[in-house]
């Protein structure tokens, strides 16, 4: 299109010293999420979640739903496509972008199912709407008609009308635990501060890459 090559945004940040970034990444993503949260970012756990199969690259928006010590959890359909990638091939890569605060953190790990009693616990504490979307959707398969998913919805919410949603067994977490995890900081002029950290026999270790 016409005038695509002109758009361009010249970013604000300061330049970003190693000093002061933290010795464990996952710590640094929680002060750098905190920020963004701070600054009111629309979703700062919006992230671009991409997975292989075979010789195909799929990618596609997921919620972080929590960090822990290890990692970080997103839920989905076992059997969607994100789902069946992950069983093929577990290397996945996950992008977080806030234009807002001028910062993108790319994430590279592997992906692992969460323990059935920490997605039931996850399940339960969703909305009742929410759960029984989790039924109604056959997550990724061809959709003729979208009156079939309305049809579902209702089904199932008929179904399990005064009582408590039982949790789906093809559904549930995932953990991804990092190898490397890069820091992104616009500067003015495109001299954007780039921070990897990589996971190498057993510890993190820190560098400064070129824009």
């Amino acid at each position: 299109m016409k005038g695509i090559q002109n758009l361009r945004v010249d970013y604000s940040g300061e330049i970003v010293d190693l000093k002061n970034f933290d010795s464990d990444p996952i710590n640094e993503f929680k002060s750098w999420f905190k920020f963004a949260e701070k600054k009111k970012v629309i979703e700062p756990n919006a992230m671009v979640l991409s997975t292989l199969n075979d010789n195909s690259i799929n990618s596609r928006t997921v919620l972080l739903k929590d960090i822990s010590r290890d990692g970080f959890i997103f839920f989905t359909n076992y059997t969607s496509k994100k789902g069946v990638d992950i069983q093929k091939n577990n290397i996945v890569s996950s992008v977080f972008l806030w234009k807002k605060i001028e910062k993108q953190i790319v994430i590279k790990g592997t992906a692992t199912k969460l323990i059935t009693e920490d997605s039931i616990k996850y399940f339960n504490s969703r909305p009742r709407k929410s759960k029984i979307a989790a039924w109604a959707s056959k997550q990724s398969k061809k959709l003729e008609d979208s009156k079939d998913l309305t049809e579902r919805f209702v089904h199932y919410e008929n179904k399990f009308k005064d009582e408590n949603i039982p949790y789906p067994d093809f559904w549930g977490g995932y953990l991804i635990k990092p190898i490397s995890i890069e820091f992104w900081q616009g500067r003015s002029s495109r001299m954007h501060d780039r921070i990897l950290y990589e996971k190498k026999s057993g510890n993190w270790e820190l560098s400064k890459l070129y824009p």
